[in-house]
């Protein structure tokens, strides 16, 4: 039997709401079961897959956008890059887990070229969940998602869009 966690996002634009594997999170704070819903896909480190963001995937509804889950397995201390490219929108992502609390590691355009990167110390031993996104409201479209062990820096390249 599952229990039901709590997590709030804090992007730039303010609170998202979060699809949990056990829970969703409202603008109001409260905890609501979702409809059945399972990660897009598993993703390990060194790995890395491509994908399309549709209509039909997951909707954050504070932030206009659509969303998918990547279940990663991970090693507590292990660090670990996390790219995602797109030249359909501008690549949003952010990771949650066990022992990350409120503030969740997230990205913009850290990749350069409107992609995101990010660079992480994984806390604990577990499962964690890449949730690729995009600034862009409504955007739809094919990205890239690799896991790459170790960091990477920033790039300097900026966002045209």
């Amino acid at each position: 039997m599952s229990s039901t966690r709590a997590v709030r996002a804090r992007l730039s634009g303010g609170l998202c709401l979060v699809w949990l594997p056990v829970a969703l999170i409202t603008a109001q704070g409260r905890a609501r079961q979702p409809a059945v819903r399972r990660p897009r896909g598993t993703i390990a480190v060194g790995a890395t897959a491509r994908d399309t963001l549709r209509q039909s995937d997951l909707l954050l509804p504070a932030e206009s956008t659509y969303a998918q889950e990547w279940k990663m397995p991970g090693v507590a201390g292990e660090t670990v890059t996390i790219d995602v490219a797109s030249e359909a929108f501008d690549a949003y992502a952010f990771l949650f887990g066990p022992g990350f609390g409120a503030d969740l590691p997230q990205d913009d355009d850290s990749g350069g070229n409107c992609n995101a990167r990010l660079t992480v110390r994984l806390p604990k031993s577990g499962d964690y969940y890449i949730v690729v996104t995009s600034r862009d409201k409504y955007a739809t479209g094919p990205f890239t998602l690799s896991v790459a062990p170790g960091p990477k820096h920033a790039s300097l390249v900026r966002c045209n869009r």
